[in-house]
């Protein structure tokens, strides 16, 4: 048996109940079916997490594109930087453009590897990860410093930290993946053809989410006429 058929053997024993698998799709697979879960945990058993750290939310997956993108708690990381030799961070330190908005923010680690300690810090842009919305807005600080955090940890331990992400890094991304239910109520009340293209060059510009809901819609519109 094949390592990976192993990991989907393990997989389907934990989640066996249908309770588990309702449970686990609300909350730490929100947004995904029960394959592209399955799919999520087998990626992260091959990274080395165990199926506790999933209802941990060590590590948990969120809809990205037409899949779903792995996701690791700041937190989590930071026990295994602990475990790796992390000798000490900085405080975030940032730089404010004219307008006394946020323009960087830096972060230093700092890794001790047989009594040599060597420092990696990582700056990173603020307009390059924020969404505008939500702790976003009302905690900016804090977020890009999880952001500069995450960069700098993967620079220090690169082995262990390779291909992990917090869910900070890659919301801006997602967003633009994503079509608020506003728009997706509307256009699954428009009735015609017609009706949807003057609502398409009315709301255009949306992102490539809401470009393929209108696509599908005007499928189903033209189906209905066959």
């Amino acid at each position: 048996m094949t390592t990976i058929e192993l990991y989907n053997t393990e997989i389907n024993k934990e989640i066996a109940k249908p309770e588990i698998q309702k449970a686990l799709l609300a909350t730490t697979f929100k947004g995904l079916n029960l394959q592209t879960m399955k799919q999520a945990m087998i990626e992260g058993m091959m990274r080395g997490f165990v199926f506790k750290d999933f209802l941990e939310k060590n590590v948990y997956a969120i809809p990205f594109k037409d899949s779903y993108s792995l996701i690791t708690s700041i937190d989590y990381a930071r026990k295994i930087a602990m475990k790796s030799g992390l000798a000490g961070k900085s405080a975030p330190t940032y730089t404010f453009d004219k307008d006394g908005k946020i323009e960087t923010c830096s972060v230093t680690v700092k890794r001790n590897v047989d009594g040599y300690v060597g420092e990696y810090t990582a700056t990173i842009y603020f307009g390059e990860y924020s969404t505008g919305r939500n702790l976003w807005l009302s905690k900016p600080k804090t977020m890009i410093a999880k952001v500069a955090e995450m960069h700098a940890l993967r620079a220090g331990f690169p082995e262990e930290m390779a291909k992990q992400y917090v869910e900070e890094e890659v919301e801006k991304e997602v967003l633009k993946e994503t079509v608020d239910e506003k728009y997706l109520t509307e256009i699954n009340t428009i009735k015609t053809i017609s009706e949807l293209k003057t609502y398409y060059l009315a709301n255009k510009g949306r992102g490539k989410a809401f470009d393929k809901a209108v696509i599908i819609k005007k499928q189903a519109l033209q189906n209905e006429n066959i």
